[in-house]
C-alpha cells in the first residue's frame, strides 16, 4: 500500500513539474527570440562594443517581464487536426516592463523598441515546441510555418492541402497569412505595400501616421 501511495505521488510530482514547465515554456521562447533578435550595440567614441552572449541573455532574462496574450484562432479546415496543434502569443509594449531601472547604457542593449504601435507575434507548436516568427521581428517565418502545416496536414488526412484552402480558412487574430504569402513571395520585399512584414527596429514611416 506504501508503495503505491508512493508511486501515485512521484506522478503527480512529474506531472505537476511538466505543467509548471509548460506554462514558463513560452515566456522562455518569446525571451530567447527578443533577444536574438536585438543586434550587437556598437558605442560611439568608445573602443568597445556588448556582444550577446549568454551571460547578457541571462541578464535580460531576469530584467524583463513579458504579460503574453493568446491570441484566437479560427479554423475552419477540414479533416484530422489532432497533431497540428498551433498556439499564437502576442508581446506588445504596453505588457512588457522592466524589473529595475536602467544603469547608464543599460537601455542601448537591453530594453525593446516596438516602434510605432508594433508588437511581437510568436506561433508555437504545443508538443514540439518550435516557433516561428510571424510578427515585428527582424525575420518572418511564415512561410517556413505554413510548410510545415502542410506537411503534418497532409501526413494525417492523407491528402494535399492547398495553400489557397489555408489562407481561406485559417485565420488568427491581428495576422494577416494573405498579405505575409504574397509579400514574402515577391522578388523583392515592399514593407509599404505590405504592411503585415513591418519590423518594430524599422524607422517610422509616413503611413504610420495617416488617417483613415
Amino acid at each position: 500500500m506504501i508503495k503505491k501511495i508512493f508511486i501515485l505521488f512521484i506522478c503527480v510530482l512529474s506531472i505537476n513539474a511538466i505543467n509548471a514547465q509548460s506554462k514558463t515554456d513560452v515566456e522562455d521562447v518569446f525571451k530567447m527570440q527578443l533577444f536574438l533578435n536585438k543586434k550587437n550595440s556598437i558605442f560611439r567614441n568608445m573602443n568597445h562594443s556588448v556582444i550577446k552572449n549568454d551571460s547578457l541573455y541571462n541578464i535580460f532574462k531576469n530584467l524583463i517581464d513579458l504579460k503574453i496574450d493568446t491570441l484566437q484562432v479560427e479554423n475552419n479546415l477540414e479533416g484530422i487536426l489532432y497533431d497540428i496543434d498551433y498556439k499564437f502569443y502576442k508581446v506588445s509594449d504596453a505588457r512588457t516592463s522592466f524589473n529595475r531601472k536602467f544603469i547608464n547604457d543599460d537601455f542601448r542593449y537591453l530594453n525593446i523598441s516596438f516602434g510605432m504601435d508594433n508588437f511581437f507575434i510568436l506561433a508555437v507548436h504545443q508538443k514540439t515546441g518550435a516557433s516561428y516568427r510571424l510578427a515585428g521581428f527582424d525575420t518572418n517565418d511564415f512561410l517556413g510555418f505554413l510548410s510545415d502545416f502542410k506537411e503534418k496536414y497532409n501526413h494525417q488526412n492523407m491528402k494535399n492541402l492547398k495553400t489557397t484552402t489555408f489562407l481561406n480558412n485559417y485565420k488568427v487574430q491581428d495576422l494577416d497569412f494573405k498579405c505575409m504569402y504574397k509579400g514574402l513571395r515577391s522578388k523583392e520585399i515592399d514593407r509599404n505595400k505590405y504592411p503585415c512584414l513591418e519590423r518594430c527596429n524599422d524607422p517610422v514611416s509616413m503611413h504610420q501616421f495617416s488617417t483613415k
